[in-house]
């Protein structure tokens, strides 16, 4: 009996971890400064939407650059910047291959939307 309920336990754990599990994986941004106000970066890997990261408030801009590239910018509202954490977050089929995405920034606005330092600022995915 023990083998039995052993082996079905195991069976119901293979079962689990088969299959995609779609959901979101996030941007998150490492920056020095918390004054800029928006950061616009390119997403590599095959994804269904972004959004904002939940609670931040930010603004979401995406528009598709071919293939399986997004382009994104992601800006604060007014009187705030882009602190670090997460800044967004994309729809995927399956969040066990957080791999397969990669994030590279294009650029920084400033607190006044002028061209701003990109120097320290780093984007990675992440599993939220």
């Amino acid at each position: 009996m023990k083998r039995a309920l052993l082996g079905l336990a195991l069976v119901a754990a293979a079962c689990s971890e088969q299959g995609p599990v779609a959901g979101e994986l996030a941007i998150s941004l490492a920056t020095p400064r918390a004054s800029d106000r928006a950061v616009m970066f390119t997403v590599t890997g095959l994804q269904t939407g972004v959004t904002a990261a939940p609670g931040s408030g930010y603004f979401v801009y995406a528009a598709a650059g071919g293939g399986d590239t997004t382009r994104v910018v992601v800006v604060a509202p007014s009187g705030r910047g882009i602190a670090a954490g997460q800044v967004a977050r994309i729809a995927v089929a399956d969040t066990r291959k957080v791999g397969s995405y990669s994030v590279r920034l294009s650029d920084v606005a400033a607190g006044s939307y002028a061209d701003g330092d990109t120097a320290g600022v780093v984007l990675s995915v992440v599993k939220p």
